[in-house]
């Protein structure tokens, strides 16, 4: 189950490589979870995203923090092999104010969310070659109020089972679809649930016990309830005292909403190549320095 409902803590070592993600769930169809990325950042650490808008993702901040340069998302196929799926480049990075990286060792930043903007759109309207399907957006900006996805049965999210196996890469192949239920707080213990920022889920249970009750899934992956996503997983071993499981995106739709505002003004008025357009893009060196966008209205309940 969610938010501090754990059953055992699960060590880096400890893996079911008969089912090496430790969860049940069925393979996605090309169909669903159009709208999740992944990518291996220069810190080396496998991702996922969720694409927003065509040319904006969201993930963990903790994944692109201190990026110096840009580098490649890929979207447009459920495997993760070397071929498959379209990429684009990432070339500015939104990470919200709330986040302290430089406390995270000792104090906790649970505002643990990032936006990348891309340098060209992904293309929802005309499939690419070397794609298995048409990426597309989920929809964004629930409202404070998560009572009405209480007990919503179309919850869901998708893993390739990378979160707490101790590798930088997935060990599946195949992305799966686990789908899951959103409880009331009370349902859940507090203790992981740092500042009431994270959500309360049911879900099967894992296939191995060593896992505890919270099954390996993917850093990134989003929490998707009647087509709105809700949720993101930001939780790995280490963040543990920053809560557990699925950040609620209830609370930062000004986050959300005022920075992909600010990200078509930074698409518009940047370097040529990024013009926000269905035109071809000039390749651009892969050391080309990255620039970190700076929004002002960043969050709900950050001053």
């Amino acid at each position: 189950m969610g938010a501090g409902q754990i059953g055992g803590i699960a060590t880096l070592v400890d893996i079911d490589f008969r089912n090496a993600a430790g969860f049940l769930g069925e393979p996605a169809k090309s169909i669903e979870g159009q709208h999740i990325v992944h990518y291996l950042s220069h810190a080396m650490i496998f991702c996922v995203g969720a694409l927003l808008e065509a040319h904006v993702v969201l993930t963990p901040a903790i994944c692109v923090y201190g990026e110096r340069y840009k580098f490649h998302v890929f979207a447009g196929t459920h495997k993760f092999i070397d071929g498959p799926g379209i990429s684009r480049q990432v070339n500015h990075l939104c990470v919200h104010r709330g986040y302290n990286h430089s406390m995270r060792w000792n104090e906790c930043s649970p505002d643990n969310l990032a936006l990348l903007v891309l340098g060209q759109q992904f293309s929802f309207n005309s499939r690419e070659s070397g794609s298995d399907f048409l990426p597309n957006r989920v929809r964004y900006g629930t409202t404070a109020e998560l009572k009405k996805h209480i007990g919503d049965t179309t919850c869901h999210y998708f893993g390739w089972g990378s979160r707490r196996n101790g590798y930088l890469v997935p060990l599946l192949i195949n992305l799966l679809r686990v789908d899951a239920t959103i409880l009331p707080d009370e349902n859940c213990l507090e203790i992981w649930n740092n500042q009431e920022k994270f959500l309360c889920l049911q879900q099967p249970r894992c296939r191995s016990e060593n896992h505890g009750a919270l099954c390996p899934d993917d850093l990134g992956t989003v929490l998707v309830c009647s087509g709105y996503v809700v949720g993101i997983m930001t939780s790995r071993l280490i963040d543990r005292p920053c809560g557990v499981g699925f950040l609620d995106l209830s609370l930062y739709n000004k986050f959300l909403t005022c920075s992909i505002d600010d990200s078509r003004d930074v698409i518009d008025i940047d370097e040529e190549f990024m013009s926000f357009d269905y035109k071809g893009i000039s390749q651009t060196p892969a050391t080309r320095p990255m620039v970190t966008v700076n929004i002002n209205e960043t969050t709900d309940e950050t001053p």
